[in-house]
């Protein structure tokens, strides 16, 4: 599991956040950017946590060729 954590950038009143940054100091370049473009206040948000669900687990149980009897 990656336990990676990523920023991003949102601007009040805007569209959710699409870009992912992996070092805060970009996200907060970006923030000061849109925030002097837009004249909004820009939040840089870090994950936390995330939750994912897994339906199948694939196991490969064929036999390596040295264990076959024949």
């Amino acid at each position: 599991m990656e336990s990676k954590s990523f920023y991003m950038v949102f601007v009040e009143g805007e569209r959710t956040p699409a870009v992912r940054y992996s070092v805060p100091m970009f996200a907060e370049r970006e923030a000061k950017r849109l925030s002097k473009l837009t004249g909004k206040k820009a939040f840089v948000l870090c994950s936390l946590k995330s939750f994912e669900i897994k339906e199948f687990e694939v196991v490969d149980c064929r036999p390596k060729i040295d264990d076959l009897p024949f």
